[in-house]
């Protein structure tokens, strides 16, 4: 399951990132009462340069198998403070054409689907 740690300080690393999760991985209640060792596939960082305000928000993106750990972590560590900042912890969800709502509702027609005022996205993305 992929897990989305959403506006973590700017200074964190993917070692510190892997310091706060791995406790709740290897060592929580589920794994006491289970033997069900869960285990960190990937952590990336996302850090998106916002050029008009020259800020930079960093978020984690991390792998976590099997999914009932994964649920464990977003659990226990949302709204938990790492790094002097709390953060939101929930699970990622890739989107694509198939499962977009705005595509199958069929409530509005293609033409307003399909319109964007202007640029939604924030400036530059960089992977770390």
């Amino acid at each position: 399951m992929l897990v989305f740690f959403k506006n973590i300080p700017a200074n964190t690393q993917k070692s510190d990132l892997m310091e706060i999760i791995e406790p709740v991985v290897k060592g929580g209640l589920f794994h006491r009462l289970f033997h069900l060792p869960g285990t960190i596939v990937d952590i990336a960082l996302l850090k998106i340069l916002d050029n008009e305000e020259n800020t930079v928000n960093v978020h984690g993106l991390v792998v976590i198998m099997p999914d009932d750990v994964a649920s464990l972590v977003i659990n226990q560590l949302d709204r938990k403070v790492v790094n002097g900042r709390r953060v939101t912890v929930r699970e990622y969800h890739i989107r694509s054409e198939q499962n977009d709502p705005r595509r199958s509702s069929g409530l509005l027609p293609q033409g307003v689907i399909d319109q964007r005022v202007g640029e939604r996205r924030q400036h530059d993305l960089v992977l770390s």
